[in-house]
């Protein structure tokens, strides 16, 4: 070798390692692409872990908000739910008792009678303390006793029949025709107040006219008349399939 050549351990010079072999130009890209979406999924790693724990931490707190607890355990008392009824219903004599009550106070103790029939209970109501002679409007006299009777029915599910009932006078006005329409009317007119000031369902209710063929009294007297102008209301006996419904 000639004296200028050079030796294969002598190290290249600054200017020739410039002209060295490099890697491609698609591998520089390649590598740094993969370096970004390596980050990138690195980070949707951490995001799905951020929200699965903030997505279980909603669940926990609806659920706790639900009363659901782990282990079928629940933290709402039945009592408190509307519609579940953990104490049985009102006994016929409290019933009884309360209903008497309220006509005393509202000074209609001879004008409304109670008892137990083999039915259930049933109220009998002088018409004079619920209608005018001849009409069908409801008075206002009787109202503690129908209001009184709208908080049992909303506390029993009773099914009721209001029975309007009359005294052998024929009846013959613009309005009513015979004492069917006239005793039907009246037992209506107790029914929808019940309606509408209890707003009670109207499936319990069953309405009945039986003119002067139910009497309960000779009606030869003003006395014995008085006593069959009438509305009967029977609050039935509660079937156990009724009270698993309340």
């Amino acid at each position: 070798m000639g004296k200028h050549s050079k030796s294969s351990s002598q190290a290249a010079s600054p200017e020739e390692e410039m002209h060295l072999p490099t890697a491609p130009g698609w591998m520089v890209t390649f590598g740094d692409m993969s370096g970004l979406l390596m980050a990138f999924f690195v980070l949707m790693l951490a995001f799905s872990s951020v929200q699965k724990e903030s997505f279980e931490k909603a669940i926990s707190s609806f659920q706790q908000a639900m009363g659901i607890l782990p282990y079928g355990q629940s933290m709402i008392k039945f009592e408190q739910v509307p519609g579940i009824r953990l104490s049985p219903p009102l006994p016929p004599k409290e019933i009884m008792k309360r209903i008497r009550a309220a006509s005393y106070l509202a000074g209609l103790k001879g004008d409304v009678s109670v008892m137990q029939v083999k039915e259930g209970i049933r109220i009998t109501i002088q018409s004079p303390i619920l209608f005018d002679s001849g009409k069908s409007l409801l008075r206002p006299d009787a109202e503690p006793v129908l209001d009184e009777l709208i908080k049992i029915l909303k506390d029993n599910p009773n099914s009721v029949v209001i029975e309007g009932h009359t005294d052998n006078i024929p009846i013959n006005t613009s309005e009513f025709h015979s004492n069917w329409e006239l005793s039907t009317a009246r037992a209506i007119s107790v029914t929808r107040y019940f309606f509408e000031k209890g707003n009670l369902e109207a499936k319990r209710f069953t309405v009945a006219g039986y003119a002067e063929y139910h009497p309960v009294a000779s009606n030869d007297t003003p006395e014995d008349r008085q006593k069959n102008r009438r509305v009967e209301i029977l609050l039935k006996n509660i079937e156990p399939a009724d009270v698993s419904k309340s």
